[in-house]
């Protein structure tokens, strides 16, 4: 009987998935693939393993406990955040993003035209006229780079539900940062 490439478990005649140098199992071709969004048949025994070994490490280590919509999964106890990379918001399909709290200098809703927070809160209260071209949660890191949560890419109306359902999400990501990174002062 034929075995994975991978994990070298039996694998039967419809459970077994081809790529570039043999086959390997569903198990092992769900986390290659990315969770099925992606084709291996050109990739090479080393590109998988290395993607079924990094997948395996991360998802062992990160204990779901909160989660805000299909952008964030908090780690309460570990104080990590996992970063979705949502394909709707992100426009392609990429792997989920991992960060230490400690990692974050700084967490803050950014949207176009640009307007403090409570200003854009009074408008969404208001229902008033106008629009929105992007809203954003940008989260820096104490390394430099930046991450952005994109809730909104096109113009929309302040006063449409689409736009108050992703104001609810950036203020909700936000705030669960902020207390996550206030709870980490707190314990040092």
């Amino acid at each position: 009987m034929k075995t994975c490439d991978i994990c070298h478990e039996p694998i039967g005649m419809f459970n077994k998935f081809r790529y570039a140098d043999g086959y390997i199992c569903k198990a092992c071709y769900k986390k290659a693939s990315r969770n099925y969004t992606e084709t291996i048949t050109t990739k090479k025994l080393d590109e998988l393993k290395a993607l079924c070994s990094a997948k395996k490490e991360i998802e062992e280590d990160f204990q779901v406990t909160g989660r805000i919509g299909n952008y964030l999964l908090v780690d309460e106890p570990d104080h990590k955040i996992c970063i979705l990379n949502n394909r709707m918001t992100a426009g392609q399909v990429s792997d989920p993003e991992f960060y230490s709290v400690e990692e974050i200098a700084e967490c803050r809703l950014i949207c176009q035209p640009a307007m403090p927070l409570e200003e854009l809160e009074e408008k969404v209260n208001r229902r008033e006229e106008g629009s929105i071209s992007t809203l954003k949660v940008r989260i820096d890191l104490k390394n430099g780079r930046k991450k952005e949560i994109i809730l909104i890419s096109k113009p929309v109306r302040i006063k449409s539900y689409a736009f108050r359902q992703s104001f609810t999400f950036a203020k909700r990501i936000t705030d669960e940062i902020h207390r996550l990174m206030n709870d980490d002062v707190k314990m040092e």
